[in-house]
């Protein structure tokens, strides 16, 4: 970064993590604020992601059939070589 530039920003803190001291919040209020949005969000989305479930399962399923499917004939046909 140019020199003239290093001034005009200040230096960023990345690894910073503000806590409920922070804003004089306790830590048992902070974190029950967010829980009726976490279960808002669960029982919005659990329908769908049991069908999104099932299509991944299904998709599995296919795959191996298929993934399986030359196994099974390598083996059948080194049965019939004995």
């Amino acid at each position: 970064m140019p020199a003239r530039l290093r001034h005009i920003h200040p230096s960023t803190d990345f690894a910073y993590q503000k806590t409920g001291a922070d804003f004089g919040i306790a830590k048992n209020r902070g974190r029950h604020a967010a829980t009726p949005f976490r279960h808002l969000s669960q029982d919005f989305l659990a329908e769908e992601m049991k069908r999104d479930y099932a299509k991944e399962a299904f998709c599995f399923l296919v795959m191996v059939g298929i993934s399986a499917w030359p196994i099974a004939l390598m083996v059948s046909a080194l049965s019939q070589l004995k």
